[in-house]
């Protein structure tokens, strides 16, 4: 397949990737998480070559690292090359040198096209990129005599060649675990004419088959939870006292006041107090929510259950239902600091068991829910 035709379609693939949803179809639960990855492959290399095909075959490595922007689309970043054969035709001579390539593809994951899925093992995929050759250690200076001479003409300065690359190239990633897959790959790079030495007026082609692993660095997915929602309190309407039957002797009734339902129970159902990445410290502005928060719950005799949580893509487990346990022990302090009763307040805390919120950030957070 031609590079225009490649090109044309990673272009068709981007427009949609940017807005598609990145839940996994396998479990709706699960969602993309960008993601750096790693890859190191080795394998042979054919150079082609007018003579028989395996005396043109050499080994090859390559070193790649790579971002994965969403379930299609990656940009990965590489080095590879080792040895590269040549070989005359009159006399008929084999020779090689060594080259070192550096290269920038754009990936495009063929399955994730047709859906997301974390836990799918074959992942077949595209790439089409670029970047520069360079060599060294040229045989061809050591062959001898060549009929033509001017056919064998286009010998490296000083034995060294920077040689420009365009390159495309298909492979497949066969999931392992979540962080590992073994990698096949092959791919195709045209070259200048001077890569083999030889003057042909046309681009020299370099060709690779590589197998090796992919190592993912990070978790390449995230479990999401849905928002625990607040519940609604029930309202207590204080029963109006019945008057005193008045005797036949007059006297002055004293009237009691009836108390008014409250008129803020909507503003006042929840309260979400937010921490700093790995604090339980509550700043000024989270302290003064609280403060008026209590003074409600003073002024109407409410209790309040307060449950603490810790954002699950940062600490560990242990660590986070520790932290979220000393965040929720400081809320209740401060409720306490304010007037509320100990005795009205109901404490839990879940660590990173369970998000509260689909933003990770905002699962730093205390929520207080009237009772």
């Amino acid at each position: 397949m031609k590079l225009k035709s490649l090109s044309l379609i990673f272009a068709i693939a981007l427009v949609p990737q940017l807005g598609m949803a990145q839940q996994s179809k396998s479990d709706e639960n699960v969602e993309f998480q960008p993601h750096f990855y790693g890859q190191l492959m080795g394998g042979a290399a054919y150079t082609v070559g007018e003579t028989t095909f395996n005396n043109l075959i050499s080994p090859a490595a390559a070193l790649n690292l790579g971002y994965q922007f969403n379930p299609v689309l990656g940009l990965r970043l590489g080095a590879g090359g080792w040895q590269g054969k040549g070989a005359t035709v009159t006399p008929s001579e084999a020779y090689k040198f060594n080259f070192l390539q550096g290269n920038l593809d754009l990936t495009l994951n063929l399955a994730n096209l047709f859906g997301y899925d974390h836990a799918r093992i074959f992942n077949p995929y595209l790439f089409v990129g670029g970047g520069a050759a360079f060599g060294l250690n040229n045989g061809a200076n050591d062959v001898k005599a060549v009929v033509p001479a001017e056919y064998f003409k286009l010998l490296w300065a000083d034995n060294k060649l920077i040689s420009p690359v365009g390159r495309a190239g298909i492979g497949a990633d066969v999931r392992l675990t979540d962080n590992v897959a073994l990698t096949l790959e092959a791919n195709g790079n045209v070259l200048s004419d001077k890569f083999n030495s030889k003057d042909a007026d046309n681009p020299d082609f370099h060709y690779n088959a590589l197998v090796g692993l992919k190592i993912t660095f990070g978790k390449p997915y995230r479990r999401i939870e849905a928002p625990v929602a607040p519940v609604a309190p029930v309202v207590a309407q204080t029963p109006k006292k019945e008057e005193p039957k008045k005797e036949p002797v007059k006297e002055v009734v004293e009237e009691k006041p009836v108390v008014a339902a409250d008129p803020d129970v909507n503003k006042y159902a929840a309260l979400n107090t937010f921490f700093e990445l790995d604090s339980d410290v509550i700043v000024e502005e989270e302290a003064a929510k609280i403060a008026d928060f209590a003074a409600w719950l003073n002024k109407y005799g409410r209790s309040v259950a307060i449950c603490g949580y810790a954002d699950v893509q940062t600490g560990n487990p242990k660590y986070n239902m520790g932290l979220s346990s000393r965040r929720v022990e400081n809320v209740k302090k401060a409720l306490i600091a304010n007037g509320v009763p100990a005795s009205r307040i109901n404490t839990d805390y879940k660590g990173d068991t369970v998000q509260p919120f689909l933003q990770n950030d905002m699962n730093r957070v205390v929520v207080s829910t009237v009772l």
